[in-house]
């Protein structure tokens, strides 16, 4: 388990001098108490451990001033104790030995120390890795089925510290019963084998939802080659699976709605083509209802493809006509919006109202003016169903048509068919006044639920 094992603390020059001062005088005392042993012989044996030891916690200077201050009480000791100085050559000798080996032992603690603080360093910046990937890390005792997990990958799992799991078993328990027998299959090769391993597995979070984890182990081998213990990483992928399932989901959707769009293209130009007496005139038609297509398809493009306002629905088929800022065209109604297959039906059969309009209705006279207007009905089986009344006036007298055209069979189509709704014209001489009815999925706009 990943934590801070190492913690290298600096030392103040007064602080130095307060240890040094401290070693001394104790490793003094310690000679003291053993002098009816040692008498007057090796009278530095107890500033050794003295030195070393303040060179190892207190640092190089406090090492060093041991060393010296050492050096000064160890040359009286004889003076206090014994009343006389030893012999200069073996004083000499043991005064020599003694600041070489305390060099030494101060040398070797200074490296020691720069050695723990370039590890401190580095454990910092991994930990600092870890915190900032949201990554825990684990090691699993393979000889003693010990399983240990750092603070962080607790917390991944939602988990309180006393309920991580302790062995192989116990994690086995917080995997999806679906992932388990992959899971085993995985730690087997990595033992049979020894190489480092990485695979997902899903398990069920605090919240009670299914979250995806990924794992990236490695195996430790003892001298002989045996498993010895896996030692991981894990980092919580829930994010990235459920936005490759939504990318894979919208690939799919936009498949089937490139199909679809192909296909309606496809019928537009088969029978506009049966319906054009020339070549210009299928031109003109064709590309008209080709734009149609493409203002339906640029506002539900605005809107992620989830749905589309009626609105503004109204206003894109208009703008080849005037628009709704001319005046001529007035439309009202309550805020209301269609999921894309209705938008894409009910924006042709728009259209197609809108050219008979603008060709022998309301829009081909200056004078003659378009009223919409809309309003949602509830249905006694609960259903509601958007209603939209089309009205012209002020354009030439009306009379009903002896055949009906493409447009007309393809707002029929629209209308009935793929909306599964109603139309009802009436073809009054003053002016077309049109009914058109079908069932909503989305509702008013108020307090919508937009699809996931």
């Amino acid at each position: 388990m990943l934590s801070r094992f190492t913690e290298l603390h600096r030392t103040s020059r007064p602080k130095a001098v307060v240890m040094a001062v401290a070693a001394v005088a104790l490793a003094i005392i310690a000679r003291y108490a053993l002098d009816p042993v040692l008498g007057d012989r090796v009278p530095y044996i107890t500033l050794y451990p003295a030195v070393l030891i303040t060179a190892v916690f207190g640092g190089g200077v406090a090492g060093t001033l041991t060393l010296l201050f050492g050096a000064v009480a160890a040359a009286a000791f004889p003076v206090f104790f014994h009343g006389a100085l030893p012999g200069a050559p073996a004083a000499a000798v043991a005064f020599g030995i003694y600041l070489l080996c305390g060099g030494i032992a101060v040398g070797a603690a200074s490296s020691l120390r720069a050695t723990i603080g370039r590890l401190q360093l580095a454990q910092e910046k991994l930990l600092a890795s870890l915190d900032a990937s949201g990554a825990g890390t684990w090691r699993w005792d393979v000889r003693t089925d010990t399983l240990e997990w750092d603070p962080a990958l607790v917390r991944l799992f939602g988990l309180d510290p006393d309920e991580a799991p302790r062995t192989q078993a116990d994690f086995s328990q917080l995997v999806h019963e679906d992932d388990r027998a992959t899971i085993d299959k995985v730690i087997a090769e990595a033992l049979a084998t020894g190489r480092p391993t990485e695979f997902e597995f899903r398990f069920l979070g605090p919240d009670g939802n299914l979250r995806w984890m990924y794992v990236r182990s490695r195996m430790i081998r003892d001298p002989g080659g045996q498993p010895d213990a896996m030692v991981g990483a894990c980092l919580e992928v829930t994010d990235r699976k459920r936005a490759q399932q939504r990318q894979t989901l919208l690939v799919q959707e936009l498949n089937h709605r490139v199909k679809n769009t192909l296909a309606v293209v496809q019928s537009l130009a088969m029978h506009t083509r049966r319906g054009s007496r020339t070549l210009d005139e299928f031109q003109e038609a064709f590309e008209a209802r080709l734009l149609a297509l493409s203002a339906t398809h640029n506002i539900l493009t605005r809107e992620l493809w989830e749905s589309a306002s009626l609105i503004e629905l109204i206003a894109a088929e208009m703008m080849p006509f005037g628009g709704l800022a001319g005046g001529r065209v007035h439309a009202s109604g309550p805020p209301v919006r269609l999921k894309p297959q209705q938008a894409l039906g009910f924006g042709l059969a728009l259209h197609e109202l809108a050219t008979n309009a603008a060709k022998y209705g309301a829009l081909s006279r200056p004078e003659g003016r378009l009223v919409i207007a809309w309003r949602t009905v509830r249905k006694p089986d609960g259903q509601t169903w958007l209603a939209l009344d089309w009205e012209e006036r002020g354009g030439p007298p009306v009379t009903p048509p002896k055949r009906l055209g493409f447009g007309s069979k393809l707002m029929e189509r629209s209308i009935r068919s793929e909306l599964g709704g109603e139309l009802d014209r009436n073809f009054d001489p003053a002016g077309l006044t049109c009914t058109i009815r079908f069932p909503l999925e989305t509702g008013p706009e108020e307090g919508r639920v937009l699809p996931p």
